[in-house]
């Protein structure tokens, strides 16, 4: 399949809310369950089609330590959209998503936003409720999705999602 479009994406936020898990379950079906830390940035490729469009969709995962802020920068470069996560039973991932959006904000201009809390599978841990969640995109002016990467509920719906807004917003 030879793209119409090649859209990066960056996905970004705290430490083990499941950015690289939510990659590798959209590109290659899988799911982990240990956590390894990302050091740097990786990116994947993914091929999809919809409404008679072919994306290539280039997912980068930026590490989240603070040490790789300085390395991060570059990183941002000619992104057309960014995907916050957070996991819904630390509420405090979703308070750092600011920090991330200041982040974002810095390097990127007229791009989609997205927030998507994950790991609603632990609906017993839960501590932030899917109202929250929204309500706290909303101040982004971002869509947002909720995702178990586990279960694999909500993960290509993410990715169609954010292909199609920023198919919209290039036309």
């Amino acid at each position: 399949m030879s793209p119409q479009y090649l859209f990066k994406t960056i996905i970004v936020g705290s430490s083990a809310v499941g950015k690289t898990s939510i990659i590798l379950r959209y590109t290659t079906g899988k799911f982990r369950e240990y956590y390894t830390p990302t050091l740097g940035a990786d990116f994947s490729i993914k091929n999809m089609q919809f409404d008679q469009n072919k994306v290539r969709l280039q997912i980068w995962d930026l590490g989240s330590q603070d040490f790789l802020e300085a390395v991060r920068s570059g990183y941002y470069q000619g992104a057309k959209g960014v995907i916050f996560m957070y996991d819904v039973t630390r509420p405090d991932t979703l308070d750092e998503l600011w920090k991330w959006k200041n982040e974002a904000d810095a390097h990127l201009k007229g791009v989609v936003y997205m927030v998507v809390g994950n790991k609603t599978d632990l609906e017993k841990e839960r501590q932030v409720s899917p109202a929250e969640g929204a309500k706290f995109a909303k101040s982004f002016l971002a869509d947002y999705h909720e995702t178990s990467v586990k279960m694999n509920a909500g993960v290509d719906d993410t990715f169609t999602t954010i292909a199609k807004k920023i198919i919209n917003k290039s036309n």
